[in-house]
């Protein structure tokens, strides 16, 4: 896994098809920079709500693994900082694995003026146990927020099940047409062309 920090130029050629999770901080004249998430950490393999939140929990994660080490770091020189930002970027969005884009997320017309990715002091004094218990939650709050809870399925089987009862929809469909547009004919009726009595259920 890897984070990198793109400036303008570098973001405005990134690839439109990247996989991981991109947080997009407004700049000046349009000129926005960005951080971005990417490898097996950050990356979904499939579009679900499981996915979503492993790899949102790696993100939140991440983010307090870093600030914990710098304000360890900085009881002994104050001038050091991470490359990661304690604002609320201007937009995030998130890709899977293959490039498929799963959500963007406009922050600026959201109402949520934070989404919590940096712990705040009281976090990081909590103890391990509670701060795993914390980062769980901070990622389902965050979930809430995207509306992942809402937007897609839970799991895997899900998604199968949803992808299997459209293509049986879809099959059916023209089936009940094709019975619904055939001629009504009376049951042992000869036809006019002379061939043999056809029973056609009611």
């Amino acid at each position: 896994m890897a984070i990198s920090k793109l400036n303008a130029e570098q973001f405005a050629n990134m690839a439109v098809n990247a996989a991981g999770v991109v947080f997009e901080y407004a700049g000046k004249d349009g000129k926005n920079t960005a951080m971005h998430f990417f490898g097996a950490d950050y990356e979904a393999t499939v579009k679900t709500q499981d996915e979503m939140f492993r790899v949102l929990r790696n993100v939140v994660t991440t983010f307090w693994e870093v600030k914990t080490k710098e304000s360890l770091l900085r009881e002994s020189n104050d001038g050091i900082r991470s490359k990661l930002r304690a604002g609320t970027p201007h937009r995030l969005i998130i890709r899977t694995s293959a490039g498929i884009t799963v959500k963007v997320f406009d922050l600026d017309a959201s109402v949520w003026a934070r989404i919590g990715l940096m712990p705040t002091k009281k976090d990081l004094d909590r103890s391990a146990r509670d701060r795993k218990k914390y980062i769980h939650n901070a990622t389902k709050a965050l979930m809430e927020a995207l509306n992942f809870r809402v937007e897609l399925p839970k799991d895997i089987a899900q998604t199968e099940e949803v992808q299997t009862e459209q293509v049986v929809a879809e099959s059916a469909t023209p089936v009940a047409e094709t019975v619904a547009e055939q001629p009504a004919r009376r049951r042992g009726r000869k036809p006019r062309n002379g061939a043999e009595p056809v029973a056609v259920a009611a």
